[in-house]
C-alpha cells in the first residue's frame, strides 16, 4: 500500500470508532424530541413525536448514552415551560419501553 492509501485507511478508521463510541449530542437529542414540544404542553404525542421517542430508545444503548441524552434533555426542559405530570407518561403513551432513562433522576443514576 502506498503511505496515502494506508493514510486513508487509518483515518476512516479512526472516524468509524469515534462514531460508534461517541455519545449522542445534545443537539441530536433536541432535534428529535423537538416534535414533542405540543405533547409537553397538554396536547396528544404526535406520531413524529413518537418516532422521535423511539428514536431517542435506539440511541441510549450504553450508560453513557443514557447519561448523556437525560443530562442534554434535562438541560433543554430547564429553558421551556411544560407541564412536568406529561413528561414520565410519554414513552408509553408512544408504546415504547425506556427503562433505565428518565429525566426525573439523577442522570448520573441511569441505569
Amino acid at each position: 500500500m502506498t503511505p496515502r492509501i494506508q493514510y486513508v485507511v487509518v483515518a476512516f478508521l479512526f472516524l468509524v470508532s469515534t462514531s460508534a463510541t461517541s455519545v449522542p449530542s445534545c443537539g441530536q437529542v433536541v432535534s428529535t424530541l423537538t416534535p414533542c414540544l405540543s405533547y409537553l404542553q397538554g396536547k396528544d404525542p404526535t406520531p413524529r413525536c413518537c418516532s422521535g421517542v423511539k428514536a431517542l430508545k435506539t440511541l441510549a444503548t450504553t450508560k453513557a448514552d443514557r447519561v448523556a441524552i437525560c443530562t442534554c434533555g434535562k438541560q433543554a426542559l430547564a429553558t421551556i415551560k411544560y407541564d412536568p405530570k406529561l413528561l414520565p407518561a410519554l414513552p408509553s403513551k408512544c408504546g415504547i419501553d425506556l427503562t433505565g432513562l428518565s429525566w426525573e433522576m439523577c442522570c448520573n443514576k441511569a441505569k
